[in-house]
């Protein structure tokens, strides 16, 4: 899970830093599993750009409790225990588990990242120094983060766990908009919140 409600009222505009995650001497990580024939590059047909960031699991290791799937689609981490909240870097957390809202929101904390959202969709090439990212709701529960990697396929971050490139039935992602969102116990992220592309 991402936020929790009542954690509404405690969030105002903090001093939170940001660190952008590197890779440098990090294992790249192979996306295969027991309910994966094929390997998921051969699979993947989204088109990339080139500069997405790659799936790392080493990388993400000691960021797991730093980092939840707004951080993570990000590339960025926070601090132990941390949940960033779309908005939060600029004062303005979203109002409502709406799309709109959760946009509006991430676009504002975005130059306090040097970077920008913008809205994409499936079959756009991401340009120089971008990424595809894809937004997700459980109705009046929880929002949910996946991000496109350099292989191609798609990996996400629930909460404070740690980074996973399968969704709720084991499979590996190769498109967020068809993968098994319901991950139950409320959490069925079932209305889909749009394309989009980080710049960094």
């Amino acid at each position: 899970m991402n936020y929790r409600p009542a954690e509404f009222a405690l969030l105002n505009k903090t001093e939170v830093t940001v660190h952008e995650t590197q890779y440098n001497n990090q294992t790249i990580d192979s996306k295969t599993n027991s309910n994966d024939q094929l390997t998921l590059q051969a699979l993947e047909t989204m088109p990339t750009g080139g500069y997405e960031h790659p799936y790392s699991s080493s990388a993400w290791e000691n960021l797991t409790d730093k980092a939840n799937c707004y951080a993570y689609m990000l590339n960025t981490s926070t601090y132990s225990g941390h949940k960033l909240q779309p908005g939060e870097l600029a004062g303005k957390v979203f109002t409502s588990l709406t799309s709109s809202s959760i946009i509006s929101a991430s676009k504002l904390d975005m130059p306090y990242l040097n970077k920008s959202l913008r809205t994409s969709t499936y079959s756009e090439v991401p340009g120089y120094r971008e990424y595809k990212v894809a937004l997700v709701n459980a109705p009046n529960y929880d929002y949910h983060w996946y991000r496109q990697d350099a292989d191609g396929g798609w990996s996400h971050k629930r909460g404070l766990t740690a980074i996973d490139f399968r969704d709720a039935s084991g499979n590996s992602i190769r498109n967020p908009q068809t993968a098994d969102r319901n991950y139950g116990n409320g959490l069925n992220y079932s209305t889909w919140g749009g394309w989009y592309i980080i710049k960094y």
